[in-house]
């Protein structure tokens, strides 16, 4: 069986040039149509119970359990703040299939046989990564001017401000099509075997392998970004090598969004320089080791000084340091979660 696990902390329209589209209904739709049917859908919720009442109006073709964070994987959530570790630790907990595959909120399957053809992948296996192209406003998203006003990547994502549209343009192309960055390598390709920090959100693994890794750093959390390349790079380091596969056909809409409801603070540590902290200490499990100070001044020391990414890095206080000594990063240094998932999920 495939688990489906979906995440949010979105208002319920947040759809860009879909303002009465609710915000699961492209997900739920097209998981109607699809012709491998051995599924469940795992929704975790940060605004539970907001939707609740959505999902029960209908009974749906597959098994649906629409769950609140868990109590002890919240800590961020709690305080308004990015907790998508945690909530990804939480559908863990609760999914039965013996194949996890990922989505996001407001995503669209467009292949009947996506599913089928992610469960193949899995028995012959490997698990299988897929890519996204961009939609703004029910259709393919291209950078235009339209799009350098109202687009997502235009106005939110995480690159300086006064370089968007000529770093999109460089990206994409003069009015191409806003798609995985992993796309024209694939496409020449056909299928090709991804490298670990390709692992995207999109992307699929057996339970099992996540229990061995113990779910996602919740490290991570409070600060956007890079959890799932962390997983990837982890179940790489835990044995699971040369098992993500990328394949030309295996591709989602993602429709555009307006952002979590979350705060989001400068950041106050770098994620990356924790990547790389775990690949130098050779730590695939996650959430049962604390990260002290002196570890953080380590890291300062022999990995941000000569970080690979030290001149792409789009935040000017991070740069070469690891972390701001702030509140937040005190609070986050100090309230550190460390469990056993494989344990926790008995308890469910």
């Amino acid at each position: 069986m495939i688990s489906c696990i979906l995440c949010t902390a979105r208002k319920d329209h947040p759809i860009i040039g879909l303002p009465d589209v609710f915000i699961f209904e492209p997900t739920f739709r097209s998981l109607e149509k699809q012709t491998f049917r051995d599924f469940e859908l795992v929704v975790v919720d940060a605004l539970y119970p907001k939707r609740k009442a959505w999902i029960e109006k209908k009974e749906w073709g597959f098994p649906v359990k629409y769950v609140p964070p868990h109590p002890n994987h919240r800590f961020w959530l709690d305080r308004g703040l990015w907790n998508v570790a945690g909530m990804l630790n939480t559908a863990l907990l609760y999914a039965e299939g013996d194949l996890i595959v990922r989505l996001d909120d407001c995503c669209e399957i467009p292949d009947r046989d996506y599913l089928k053809k992610f469960w193949e992948y899995y028995e012959s296996g490997l698990f299988a990564l897929a890519m996204h192209v961009r939609y703004h406003g029910g259709r393919p998203a291209r950078v235009n001017e339209e799009y350098l006003r109202e687009g997502y990547e235009a106005k939110y994502a995480q690159m300086p401000k006064e370089d968007r549209a000529m770093l999109l343009r460089r990206l994409y192309g003069e009015n191409g099509i806003v798609r995985d960055t992993r796309w024209s390598t694939v496409e020449r390709q056909g299928r090709m075997i991804a490298y670990p920090e390709w692992f995207y959100g999109y992307s699929s693994f057996s339970l099992e392998a996540a229990l061995k890794v113990n779910g996602f750093n919740e490290l991570f959390d409070a600060v956007k970004g890079q959890e799932d390349q962390d997983f990837g790079i982890r179940l790489n380091m835990a044995g699971y090598k040369d098992m993500f596969i990328l394949d030309k056909d295996l591709w989602i809409i993602e429709h555009e969004h307006l952002p979590a409801t979350v705060k989001t603070p400068s950041p106050f540590k770098c994620n990356y320089g924790l990547i790389q902290y775990e690949q130098a200490k050779g730590l695939y499990r996650a959430n049962d080791w604390i990260l002290t100070r002196e570890n953080c001044e380590w890291i300062r020391e022999n990995i941000c000084s000569n970080c690979s990414n030290l001149r792409r890095c789009v935040d000017e206080t991070l740069k070469g340091r690891f972390y701001v000594d702030n509140e937040l990063f005190r609070l986050w240094l100090n309230h550190q979660n460390t469990f056993d998932l494989r344990s926790e999920r008995l308890m469910i």
